[in-house]
């Protein structure tokens, strides 16, 4: 049994990504298209939810239809749609708990036992990403404390999350089944 100590240490919030600009949606916000007669971030939510303590929605447009859902929502500190990265520095600091969970919202068949999978590698380093098929996905969790690492990458002008990977110490979990990881980028995919 873990003291409460080592559960508080344990305990993981989310960060729902919803915030792009939705380009090969044609302009939609992804987060809020119909998959399955239901938005896709209802999905993503659904799957997550049992597996964290805490899930915090980066979104940048719809905000109302975002906070209808019951959770907090944070947007961008800027209005240029600089990327997952901007969303996730906005975001962290809201998030309760020292693990982050970052997830997109076009995700619908996440595992059901991410969290748990992820956290057994993360004892030995302060993130662990998801491979899925030799391709690294925008699926990781992360200690709070890399909150200072991703200012000082979007601070020295850089955007892309790959590249911030290659900065920090990141444990890569091979999870060869792809359908749990299967964006939904397209209004053809939603039809599927």
């Amino acid at each position: 049994m873990l003291s409460s100590t080592q559960a508080d240490q344990d305990r993981t919030s989310c960060i729902i990504l919803a915030g792009g600009k939705g380009q090969r949606m044609g302009g939609s916000d992804k987060g809020l298209q119909q998959y399955r007669h239901r938005r896709l971030i209802e999905h993503v939510i659904d799957k997550i939810s049992p597996q964290v303590d805490d899930i915090i929605i980066s979104a940048n447009r719809n905000l109302a239809e975002y906070n209808s859902l019951g959770f907090s929502v944070v947007q961008d500190s800027s209005d240029n749609y600089d990327g997952p990265l901007a969303g996730i520095q906005s975001a962290a600091p809201h998030c309760k708990n020292p693990w982050v969970l970052v997830i997109p919202c076009d995700m619908p068949t996440l595992p059901d036992d991410l969290v748990a999978t992820l956290r057994q590698h993360s004892r030995d380093s302060s993130l662990v990403t998801v491979r899925c098929n030799d391709k690294l996905q925008l699926v990781f969790l992360m200690h709070n404390s890399l909150l200072t690492s991703i200012s000082d990458f979007l601070a020295s002008d850089q955007r892309t999350v790959m590249r911030w990977l290659d900065t920090v110490d990141t444990r890569v979990v091979d999870i060869d089944n792809e359908n749990y990881f299967h964006n939904i980028n397209t209004v053809e995919q939603l039809q599927i």
